[in-house]
């Protein structure tokens, strides 16, 4: 039974996105709170390019009407994806993170948080510190300046409004902190999704479907609450977009405890501090998420470490005085986001492979 729960880690850590081994082995643990030894079994022969759960049952041997019910079971359970092919629906493997972890809000319990907070501390800095980051930054839309031209992926109302529905759901992230008795302050559900099917959330479970004025409510009010809008760090094809805290987010605190700075994509864009306005009254170091500001002790007015400044924009937002403002980097800076998620994986399966050498 271990055995199975091994080689499907071992092709999970395959997959460019990583899912390391752990010399305590809590992975392993991991997959067995989620899949059962015939569920990870079937998991083990599916891959990221979809098929049919009629080749899927040729390549195990298994009843063809059998497989495709164990694959829709699976599918409900957040642990593979679904898509509608051609003729038929297709299967698809998902990695761990960003993958079936953030599928199990209706099922996360207590024991299961700290199986994550486990793995989090023996691993996750393994699948942080490589580019291309796994997400990135969104400036809010808000604090972004009026007289500057802004490519439409630094923009979250753009994929809110291409969208054809829309849903919520709680942040996974605040939810397992929650369970292991280390809640934050900030507010569990809006974590946003979306897609180009109409009606897409209307029947599911964990996801409560919502309007394009509420999702656009929603990112008002994460942003004003100094959480910082973050998403899939491609152009094309995003389908959500996290609002993150450095006290819950696995990525964000990877950035503060681990020192991973590449955990995270930055935006387009950094702040720039108006001395003549700065009064050092120190909200906007409260509200940085990623420790990028400090009072300047000689001119007593704001200081920015542009090494830790993600341009999320939030601390525009707090700043009383208006002394803080985004600038766009010169284009010699600015890293282009992937174009497509398989882009992505190629860029980041390079990498890895290099990581090795």
């Amino acid at each position: 039974m271990q055995d199975i729960f091994k080689q499907l880690a071992r092709i999970l850590d395959r997959i460019p996105n990583g899912f390391p081994e752990t010399e305590s082995g809590v992975e392993l643990k991991l997959l067995a709170k989620l899949f059962s030894p015939e569920e990870a079994a079937l998991a083990c022969q599916l891959t990221l390019e979809p098929q049919t759960a009629r080749d899927i049952a040729q390549k195990t041997g298994r009843d063809e009407q059998e497989t495709f019910a164990m694959l829709k079971t699976m599918t409900k359970k957040g642990l593979i994806e679904i898509e509608r092919g051609e003729s038929s629906l297709v299967f698809k493997l998902l990695p761990f993170m960003v993958g079936f972890y953030e599928h199990q809000n209706a099922r996360i319990d207590e024991e299961f948080a700290h199986l994550f907070e486990d793995y989090y501390r023996e691993a996750f800095n393994k699948i942080m510190s490589l580019k291309p980051s796994v997400h990135r930054v969104i400036p809010i839309e808000q604090t972004i300046p009026l007289n500057i031209e802004v490519m439409p992926y630094e923009r979250a109302s753009t994929y809110v409004e291409n969208a054809q529905s829309w849903g919520v759901l709680p942040c996974i992230c605040r939810v397992q902190k929650r369970l292991i008795g280390q809640a934050c302050k900030h507010s569990e559900e809006n974590c946003l999704v979306f897609s180009q099917k109409p009606k897409a959330f209307d029947r599911t479970d964990a996801i409560r479907a919502i309007s394009k004025e509420e999702a656009l409510e929603i990112l008002v009010a994460a942003g004003k609450e100094g959480l910082v809008h973050s998403t899939g760090n491609v152009q094309k094809g995003v389908s959500y977009i996290c609002n993150c805290c450095a006290c819950s987010c696995g990525v964000l605190r990877g950035i503060v405890e681990f020192g991973e700075l590449n955990a995270i994509a930055r935006s387009d864009f950094h702040i720039c501090v108006d001395e003549s306005f700065c009064s050092a009254c120190g909200l906007c170091i409260d509200h940085c998420q990623f420790k990028a500001l400090e009072i300047h002790q000689d001119k007593n007015v704001c200081n920015v470490n542009l090494a830790r400044c993600y341009g999320c924009g939030v601390c525009v937002s707090s700043c009383p005085m208006g002394a803080l403002s985004l600038v766009q980097k010169p284009p010699v800076e600015i890293e282009l986001p992937p174009v497509t998620e398989t882009e992505w994986r190629e860029k980041r399966a390079k990498a890895r492979m290099e990581n090795l050498i």
